[in-house]
């Protein structure tokens, strides 16, 4: 929750800088797809094709209260998988991961950590998963029942709508982020006579088939749908005084509101200049671009500013008074894009990351 909170954060501190920006809507990226419960019906030739996300959940009595483990494991088509759990102690959040590969042969599925030995559990014919998980570094290895699930967790969905207000259409964007601890956060932001709006909220979510219900923390429950193709239909407030109705919103892996990092050396001068920079995407379909560097002692800096597109995994951004250059949002969350790192530098293709 702490994260989720920490995103609609930086979402607002960062949206001031559209307000005399360009407006252009972000194409979202195309979800990947992942299996839900209904759709499947493993029998003994189990199809590792078919794995993908799977969740589960464990309460434990440790230091004199229960502490709930949350866990998403995910297997990828390539034979690898990686597992991600959260839980919270004494107040403190923790959070535990690993990964390795696995083996399906009939019903029996196979999993071996990485520096591990392997541990063997079953496909069920309802689609659900008996494996031996380790929920937490000091943990035991013990065996649970995960589910299916299309949701993605931790990551953005992101739509949009259009309403005529004050003699103007006014555009709507907006995310919700899935919690693994159950809980989501809405952020959404729009412009109105020339003014930048913002709105958040958050409550709990659950999952059953292919129906979400999302309950907002001063609000009734509301059910939506979890859809085929990965995307969700759920019920946003948009703003404060907007009325409630369900809305599409689609899985992306770029992240908005948050600074991507880099770093880059050339020699000049006859000597090594570092140049360091960010890029921020908002959901107006802008972005922003910093560089610092020094230069026989003196400290300079660049700035650029434009707009982007994402389509699947191509990433274009254009700048003001420039000419639009493809890059690419990669598997692990970062980008590639062509940065242009000072004012007399050539526009080079960077990778860039969110800093841990």
């Amino acid at each position: 929750m702490k994260k989720l909170l920490a995103i609609c954060l930086s979402f607002t501190l960062g949206i001031i800088l559209v307000a005399c920006g360009s407006t252009t809507t972000p194409t979202t990226a195309t979800p990947t797809t992942v299996p839900t419960t209904e759709e499947i019906t493993t029998t003994t030739e189990a199809d590792a094709v078919v794995l993908g996300n799977y969740v589960g959940t464990h309460t434990v009595s440790a230091m004199g209260s229960e502490v709930v483990y949350n866990y998403l494991m995910v297997f990828d088509v390539s034979g690898t998988y990686t597992f991600h759990s959260i839980f919270t102690m004494s107040e403190v959040d923790y959070s535990f991961d690993e990964n390795g590969t696995y083996l399906v042969e009939g019903n029996v599925l196979t999993i071996t950590p990485t520096d591990g030995e392997p541990v063997v559990g079953t496909v069920n014919a309802n689609g659900t998963i008996e494996v031996g998980v380790k929920a937490s570094e000091m943990g035991s290895r013990t065996s649970r029942s995960l589910t299916p699930t299309k949701l993605m967790y931790d990551t953005n969905y992101v739509g949009t709508h259009t309403v005529s207000a004050m003699g103007s259409d006014v555009i709507y964007h907006y995310t919700i982020t899935l919690g693994l601890d159950g809980t989501y956060a809405v952020f959404s932001t729009f412009i109105m006579s020339e003014e930048v709006y913002t709105f958040t909220e958050n409550g709990t979510f659950t999952q059953a088939g292919s129906v979400i219900t999302i309950t907002p923390n001063e609000g009734e429950a509301v059910d939506g749908t979890v859809n085929n193709d990965g995307t969700i239909n759920v019920s946003i407030k948009a703003s404060t005084m907007g009325a409630r109705a369900l809305r599409l919103l689609t899985p992306t892996a770029l992240t908005y509101g948050v600074a991507y990092a880099g770093t880059h050396t050339v020699s000049a001068m006859g000597s090594d200049v570092v140049y360091n920079y960010t890029i921020t995407f908002d959901l107006f379909g802008n972005y922003a671009f910093h560089s610092a560097f020094t230069m026989s002692e003196v400290d300079y800096t660049f700035d650029e500013v434009g707009t982007f597109t994402l389509v699947g995994t191509v990433l274009t951004t254009t700048p003001v008074d420039g000419v639009a250059v493809d890059g690419t949002l990669n598997a692990d969350g970062s980008v590639t894009v062509s940065v242009k790192a000072s004012s007399m530098g050539a526009r080079a293709l960077r990778t860039l990351v969110i800093p841990e």
